[in-house]
Formats: structure tokens, C-alpha cells, sequence
């Protein structure tokens, strides 16, 4: 690598402190032999730019500092490119990183960049916003619509978020077009998973994969509370889907129909949309920088064999 620009969310999650985050990374890259630049966001939408401007430049590497929706935008603008995204966790969840084995230590994570691996990862597309880990328009959506007006961040405020969404949430019927089936349920939760967890360990598709060239649709209709309660755990170890209220259908494209329009969410990003949802893959359309091995942080992942594919 020759040129590489950190772009830095200086109000991401809980560890507001950007000035130790580009200390850290002067200290590791100084005499890395490597030209570097780090670039502050500075309003929604700027990292797209940023990264866009990087790209047509020809930077070999963008690194996002920040959490999941900075991972976004910087990542929407690379796609299509030859320039990777790098991750520096730093959000209240930090979804993606946890997905993809790069260290919460962002010491670690920045020295790990310095000879990293590469790798083509599938992005996912709702209409015309992009995710990379997750995205969704159940209960989910509400809860990310909910956490981005809070001002308190953190895994402990997004779960205790999450479980009010879940029992205040009323389900509204929709169509589910596969491609080879019309189902209509009422859902709970209606995820399109590019990777396997939302965030702290929650994790909704255990098959999700993001170099497969699919999603992994995730219904999960109404359950009762004393079963939900029960149930709980499963959310955080990897068996979700065993849970008899949980469909996962694993596909290349989806179409959702809604009787009215309503909230989504990109990778935790709330947005408006319209009542018809495109839910498609776009495959390996980025190319994702990861930590040399010596850095990598394991993570054990439980496969299952429920994900009906399509």
C-alpha cells in the first residue's frame, strides 16, 4: 500500500474521544513507510464524499473509525472500487466488526491494518439504500428510528431500547415475494442479513455468510411473552433459528409489500420508505481490508442447517 486515509466519526458511540483514536494511529503508522491522512466527518453523508473523492483518487485503503453507520457510508462510497475499507470499531454495538473478527481494541485494530488481508465482500440493497451487515423493517426498524433520536449510547441503552420496541411493537401484515413463493405473514421482526450478527453479540441469520451471494430473509412472527423470555438466549448464542417462530429464507433478491410506508433501517441507520421494498444482493462489491492474523480475534461460529434456500 502506498496511500491510506482514516476518516474518523468524531461522535461515535460511547467512546467520544476521536483525538486518542488519530493519536493511537500516528504512534502505529508514523514509520510504517506508508502516506497516510486522517479526515474528520463533520455532517450525515460526508463519509460518502469522502470515500468517493478516495476512491477516484485511487487511495489503496479508507479506514472507517466509527461505528456501523460510518462502516456505511464510507463503505457506499467504495463500492465498485478497488480501494478497501478498513474498520476501526468504535460504535455501541460495532455489529460488523464483531461479524467479521476485527478487534473492539482499537489499538489492535489499527496495528493490524498495516498488512492486512483482503477480501470480496456482497453488499445488500433496500430500494435505494445499501447495508453491509444488517438491515431490516420490523421491530428492528423502530429501534434504530428510537436509539438515533436518544443521546445516551451503548450496548446497555440499545438492549434495554429493544426489549420496549419489542413489546410495544404492533405487527402489520405483509407479502413476502421470493423467488419461487408468496408467503404473507405478520412479523415481529423482518430482517435481510448480509452477516450474521446485529450487534453485542446479537445474532439473527447463524448462516448468514457475506461472500455467498446471498441474504438471509429473517421472519420471526409473534411470540408469546413467557416463551419470548424463555427464549432470549437464543438471540446470543447462536440459535435463533431453532426458534419455531423464526423463518430464514436464504435468496438473491426479495420483495417486500407493505400497506403503507414506514421505517427501515440500514446497519442501524434509520430511514423512511416507501410501502414496495427491493431487497437484492449486490456480489462482492467491496473490497474489505482485514486485520493480519496475528490481530484477527476469533469468533465461534455455530452453523445450522434450518436456512431454507431459495
Amino acid at each position: 500500500m502506498k496511500k491510506v486515509i482514516f476518516i474518523i466519526n468524531p461522535i461515535y458511540g460511547i467512546n467520544r474521544n476521536p483525538d486518542r483514536v488519530i493519536q493511537w494511529i500516528d504512534e502505529s503508522w508514523k514509520d510504517a513507510g506508508i502516506s497516510y491522512d486522517i479526515i474528520r466527518t463533520d455532517h450525515r453523508g460526508h463519509g460518502i464524499e469522502l470515500a468517493r473523492a478516495a476512491a477516484d483518487a485511487g487511495v489503496d485503503m479508507v479506514v472507517a473509525a466509527g461505528g456501523d453507520g460510518t462502516i456505511n457510508e464510507i463503505g457506499q462510497g467504495l463500492i465498485g472500487s478497488d480501494t478497501a475499507l478498513g474498520v476501526i470499531p468504535a460504535g455501541s454495538g460495532n455489529g460488523f466488526a464483531r461479524n467479521v473478527n476485527i478487534p473492539l481494541n482499537q489499538r489492535q485494530a489499527i496495528e493490524g491494518l498495516k498488512n492486512p488481508r483482503f477480501h470480496k465482500f456482497d453488499v445488500g440493497k433496500i430500494n435505494d439504500y445499501y447495508f453491509f451487515n444488517v438491515a431490516g423493517a420490523g421491530v428492528d426498524a423502530n429501534i434504530s428510528h428510537r436509539f438515533d433520536n436518544s443521546t445516551i449510547r451503548g450496548p446497555v441503552p440499545y438492549f434495554i431500547v429493544g426489549v420496549q420496541e419489542y413489546f410495544r411493537f404492533k405487527p402489520e401484515q405483509v407479502v413476502i415475494e421470493l423467488a419461487d413463493r408468496e408467503i404473507e405473514r405478520s412479523p415481529v421482526l423482518l430482517s435481510f442479513a448480509n452477516l450474521p450478527e446485529f450487534g453485542v453479540n446479537a445474532t439473527i441469520a447463524p448462516n448468514a455468510r457475506p461472500d455467498d451471494g446471498l441474504l438471509d430473509i429473517c421472519i420471526l412472527s409473534p411470540v408469546k411473552f413467557r416463551k419470548a423470555l424463555v427464549n432470549l438466549p437464543k438471540l446470543f448464542n447462536g440459535r435463533i433459528d431453532q426458534l419455531s417462530e423464526m423463518e430464514i429464507y436464504q435468496t438473491r433478491k426479495v420483495v417486500i409489500h407493505r400497506f403503507s410506508g414506514g421505517p427501515i433501517h440500514t446497519d442501524g441507520d434509520p430511514h423512511d420508505a416507501a410501502s414496495t421494498l427491493t431487497v437484492e444482493v449486490l456480489p462482492q462489491a467491496v473490497r474489505i481490508a482485514l486485520p493480519s492474523e496475528e490481530f484477527s480475534t476469533p469468533r465461534r461460529k455455530r452453523r445450522r442447517d434450518r436456512a431454507a434456500a431459495v
